[in-house]
């Protein structure tokens, strides 16, 4: 840690420097030789610190003198960041014609002897508090110099940074090795029929120590076809410690209805879990449970138990009491043995030598085997170490690895040994970087983009415009190297979009930051205050399912010390969090309080001018925010989304300078964006675009293209698309050359009815995306028909919601898009019949020299609110037309009047389920099983009816077999 935060003083005292010089600001006489002899002493230091790293381990007086160097160098970062803020401050007020003048107020420094003042930045006192503070940071530092001669740490050379693999060569990490006599096992135990003597729900167990591949084992299992087709469910939950039934229950609705229900209480979530799983036959994985109290089990298993019979619970967990307790007996329990020399080498083999020439491989291997020796049988250590020598091309650095002293080490436990390995092979910034992810708790999703802009925020990035790049080299690095797993992976283009960290690796991370990092729990409704270690640079705060945030007792070190306030909320605290909670907590970078019920913020938030990354999203009635919110120049990331009450931004949004990241989705009252958007010359990202009505007022996005760094979100969402005054102003915005959007809401609602339907098709028609796009929305359109020419060209198109376009009257022929998958109509209130052009029939009677395939790769299929539609004609003559070949679920909800169904609906054979709700003709014939409707769905294996509420279910047919329904 200290490493990194020395290395980033000499990166901004030289920083500093260029700005005095290029907003004239002077100084006094002999402060330039001050700054050149700081900088020289910390770069003395920074020679010394990578063997201090490694020694303070053993040594404790190393170990108090990394600490000190580290206490000082955050509060000489500090002192940097408010002089830079000053000189910002100034810049900005020259450019709006007048100072701004901020009341002068007093930072606390307590290894100086004074306190420092800010007055206007051109004054002559601030030019002598720099050159006294630059004094006194250089005998502080001094004296931490001559310190370090005590300990007779060792100079090291910076070497160059390795040339990484790039993310689209990473290896397939779901390619295992000595597994599959284990798998084997699992399927069958999943797949078979319960014992004659075994009553209740039958649990299976997975048992073993950290890092053998429990999860792994357990994902092989869940994924394969066979256990896929078996169960009508398959629900995958992570638990780890605590053991919350609430938010296990939660999870478990969630993942079937894909809808998280707003309940709070046990016995109420117990009984809608109960209707969605009864008489059905379910998989349910819970991985890495610790829990061995057998009442929070009960409490959870009671009602599991009205399941179908063959219903399973798989359990993955280190404890083979826990198995016990939940009802696992040895013949349903697999204890995972460590993994073969022979397969430690090979998962090891396939990391290490990756892409290597055969002659590399050859001269290596015999080295290598050495190594992976040392894997104690855990994959998990495997593909560290693999990872580790991927990176290193010479024997001598094979062998440095190998004869390592720490392999004897006893003052780490022996399990951190490699990961410590790998830890120590990073660059300094790249070891910040990966410590710094023990905020996150266990289990815990991390979205790539969020966590490189965290980075950037915490200054373990470039203040440059190619930051962002630098924050994905070291995230690839990082995965590369088995510090992240489980990898999330975008559709179009197979790149990382979230992961998460291994047990073992978030233990490590954990062991790294020590006091740095603090992580505390709120359980219950009312907790007394708790006290925060004075000496915590980050904080997390994990909100229990139903609990409330806590009050937290600070004292002057944290209000000095706290760089990060993180609070984890999955759903809306009971009440509005306290400002308290964060108001004094004025050096910040970092502030987290989505979900917080906040309403409004302090005006007080403008004095946190450190701040770097705000995010207040999912505060659904925070209705504004104040304008000394612009005050905060250095902020690089607002995220503002779902805040479904706010109005607008502050006008003077300007003046957020550095603002690279703006985020503003689904807060659906914005009627626009401030024109001071358009003095954002460093913003990078903007996922949300607002045609405003009042084109004065706010910022016109056909100016977008003055934003030269800008590139809009892989996820676009334009907001009132029926307020562009034309085609042509639509054309502006340039969606044909915006590549990188791939997933795109076109949204023409408007709180003002402006125009009519042919005003708003010359705007769809100029909304033109590009190739790439996977997936596209369309909402409240006025025009009569949805086709414009550039619809049928999207080749990569695979997702389709037409969403309340009331006025159209036919439907595209999305049959010729090639890579469709899923389409939904809803609230189309004009169309009274789909024909068979829908399908492509009409076409299939032309001549052709060979068939055709209609809606070639389409799965999923639904229609709702379509309160006119009568009919859906589809027969085709010729037999030359395949029709929805790959079509598996297709649902109807609230089409009161359709009565008539296409007849290739008869010959579909991968149709597997069909849901109808609210659609009264066709239930009644559904229900009787007659006439010719029924004919054409009769062999479809799952035919079910859906009341007023999701969970109410009647089985018309189930499994191909005709259940019971009441009259």
């Amino acid at each position: 840690m200290a490493e990194a935060l020395v290395s980033l003083l000499v990166e901004n005292l030289g920083s500093l420097a260029l700005q005095w010089i290029e907003e004239e600001v002077k100084l006094v006489k002999g402060v330039e030789k001050e700054v050149a002899s700081l900088k020289k002493t910390l770069e003395n230091i920074q020679a010394v610190l990578e063997d201090a790293e490694k020694k303070k381990l053993s040594n404790p007086l190393v170990k108090g003198w990394v600490e000190d160097l580290e206490g000082a160098s955050y509060d000489m970062d500090n002192v940097l960041d408010e002089w830079r803020t000053a000189i910002l401050e100034y810049k900005i007020g020259k450019e709006e014609g007048e100072a701004l003048v901020r009341p002068k107020k007093e930072v606390f420094f307590p290894m100086l002897s004074s306190c420092f003042c800010f007055p206007k930045v051109n004054q002559l006192g601030l030019r002598r508090d720099i050159a006294h503070k630059i004094k006194e940071l250089n005998e502080e530092s001094d004296r931490i110099s001559k310190e370090k001669d005590k300990y007779n740490l060792n100079t090291t050379t910076v070497e160059q940074p390795v040339e990484r693999q790039k993310t689209t060569s990473f290896v397939d990490e779901t390619e295992t090795y000595g597994r599959d006599e284990d798998k084997m096992k699992l399927v069958s135990k999943l797949l078979s029929e319960s014992s004659h003597h075994q009553q209740g729900i039958q649990v299976i167990s997975i048992v073993g120590m950290g890092g053998l591949g429990k999860t792994t084992l357990a994902q092989l299992a869940y994924n394969d076809e066979k256990v896929q087709d078996h169960f009508e469910e398959t629900i995958w939950v992570c638990v780890s410690d605590p053991f919350e039934e609430t938010k296990i229950v939660r999870a478990i609705i969630e993942a079937i209805e894909e809808k998280a229900p707003e309940i709070n209480e046990l016995e109420t979530l117990a009984q809608h879990l109960r209707k969605c799983i009864e008489r059905k036959r379910f998989l349910l994985v819970l991985d890495d449970v610790w829990n061995k109290n057998n009442h929070k089990w009960e409490q959870l298993k009671q009602p599991l138990r009205y399941g179908a019979a063959g219903s399973r619970v798989l359990v993955t967990t280190r404890k083979k009491e826990v198995a016990v307790m939940m009802g696992a007996n040895d013949e349903s329990t697999i204890v995972l043995e460590e993994l073969s020399e022979e397969h430690c080498w090979l998962v090891f083999k396939r990391l290490a030598f990756w892409e290597r020439k055969e002659h590399e491989v050859e001269r290596l291997t015999e080295i290598g085997k050495k190594i992976a020796s040392k894997c104690r049988g855990l994959p998990l250590v495997a593909k560290i170490l693999g990872g580790l020598m991927r990176s290193k091309n010479t024997k001598n650095q094979w062998e440095e690895v190998l004869y390592s002293e720490l392999w004897n080490s006893k003052d780490i436990e022996e399990i951190f040994t490699p990961f410590l390995l790998s830890y120590y092979d990073l660059s300094a910034k790249e070891k910040r970087c990966f410590s710094y992810c023990s905020i996150f708790p266990k289990d815990h999703e991390i979205l790539r983009s969020e966590l490189i802009e965290i980075w950037m925020a915490q200054g373990f990035l470039g203040d440059d415009l190619h930051s962002q790049k630098e924050g994905h080299k070291y995230f690839e690095n990082l995965a590369m190297r088995s510090f992240f797993q489980n990898f999330e992976k975008n559709n179009y283009d197979g790149s990382i979009r979230g992961c998460k960290m291994h047990d073992i690796v978030h233990d490590f991370a954990q062991f790294l930051t020590k006091n740095d990092c603090i992580m505390m729990e709120a359980g219950g409704i009312e907790e007394s205050a708790k006290l925060v270690d004075g000496r915590a640079r980050h904080l997390t705060i994990v909100v229990g399912d139903g609990a409330q945030c806590p009050s937290l007792t600070y004292n002057k070190m944290n209000e000095k010390n706290l760089r990060t306030l993180f609070i984890e909320e999955e759903r809306p605290v009971g009440s509005s969090v306290d400002t308290s909670l964060f108001l004094n907590l004025k050096f910040l970078r970092m502030l987290k309080l989505s979900y917080c019920g906040l309403e409004k913020l302090p005006d007080s938030i403008g004095k946190f001018i450190h701040m770097r990354y705000l995010d207040l999203s999912d505060n659904f009635q925070l209705k504004e925010l104040p304008d000394s919110l612009c005050n905060l120049f250095n902020l690089q990331t607002l995220k503002l989304n779902a805040c479904f009450e706010l109005e607008r931004l502050p006008e003077g949004v300007g003046k957020l300078v550095n603002l690279k990241h703006l985020y503003v989705r689904y807060s659906h009252k914005l009627e626009g964006l401030p024109r001071g958007i358009g003095r954002l010359m460093r913003l990078q990202v903007l996922d949300t675009l607002i045609v405003p009505y009042d084109k004065e007022a706010y910022f016109d996005i056909g100016d977008l293209n003055k934003l030269k760094h800008l590139q809009v979100t892989d996820s676009l969402y334009i907001k009132q698309c029926g307020y562009f005054e034309s085609g042509d102003e639509a054309k502006k915005v340039d969606l044909k050359n915006m590549e990188q959007v791939v997933d795109l809401t076109l949204n023409f609602d408007g709180l003002i009815d402006k125009h009519g339907s042919q005003d708003d098709f010359a705007i769809l028609e100029a909304l033109e995306p590009h190739q790439n796009l996977t997936s596209l929305e369309i909402s409240n359109y006025a025009g009569v028909t949805l086709s414009p020419k550039w619809m049928m060209s999207l080749m990569n198109l695979k997702a389709v919601w037409i969403i309340s376009c009331k006025n159209c009257e036919t439907l595209p022929s999305f049959w010729k898009l090639p890579s469709l998958e899923s389409l939904r109509i809803w609230g189309m209130e004009n169309l009274k019949k789909v024909g068979p052009d829908f399908v492509g029939i009409a076409k299939s009677n032309e001549p052709s020299k060979s068939s055709l395939i209609s809606f070639p790769k389409l799965k999923s299929l639904g229609f709702s609110r379509m309160e006119q539609l009568e009919k859906w004609e589809g027969s085709d003559t010729t037999c030359r037309l395949t029709i929805m070949p790959c079509l598996t679920h297709l649902y109807f909800n609230t089409c009161p009047r359709l009565q008539v169904l296409p007849d290739f609906l008869e010959t579909t054979t991968a149709l597997k389920d069909l849901s109808i709700g609210s659609s009264e003709i066709l239930e009644e014939c559904f229900r009787k099983r007659t006439g010719k409707e029924w004919t054409k769905i009769s062999h479809i294996q799952n035919i079910t009816i859906k009341g007023d509420n999701r969970e109410d279910i009647i089985w018309i047919q189930k499994d191909g077999v005709l259940a019971t329904v009441s009259p």
